[in-house]
């Protein structure tokens, strides 16, 4: 028997859990932002005043006091046992884009710098609240706080 998955159903199961997904990525990114908050010259997510911003990644940007960037980060963490990823390259630096001749020779510094000293934290929604300690002890330590 061949098991056919219907793209509608899975979407209509996916809506009828977005109100509770979406307030468990907002503790989520609150408790994140407690726990790093006085971390010395690292960007946390914005929390804007007229909207809510629902966490659906965590981003940091690290620094230039920092001698490493995210990808040294990210390579400190994993050995330390936790998975991060790096910042989406801007557009210009997409190898899709530069195969087809766009956007060579251009240059867009905060995409650049961006794509360079971010990296995501886990968040995905079965994180636990001491997971959520331990990467922040955890990244506190590779950065020296």
């Amino acid at each position: 028997m061949r098991l056919r998955l219907s793209i509608p159903a899975i979407g209509c199961a996916q809506i009828a859990k977005l109100e509770g997904s979406l307030k468990r990525k907002t503790r989520m990114g609150a408790l994140y932002n407690d726990l790093l908050a006085d971390i010395p010259d690292l960007q946390l997510p914005p929390v804007p005043e007229d909207a809510t911003n629902v966490y659906w990644v965590y981003g940091v940007v690290v620094g230039d006091s920092y001698r490493l960037d995210a990808l040294e980060l990210g390579d400190r963490l994993r050995d330390a046992g936790v998975d991060s990823r790096p910042f989406f390259l801007g557009l210009h630096e997409q190898p899709a884009v530069r195969e087809r001749g766009h956007g060579l020779g251009q240059q867009f510094p905060v995409a650049e710098r961006l794509a360079r000293r971010g990296l995501y934290l886990p968040s995905g929604l079965t994180l636990t609240e001491e997971q959520i300690h331990s990467v922040a002890r955890t990244l506190r330590k590779c950065l020296g706080h």
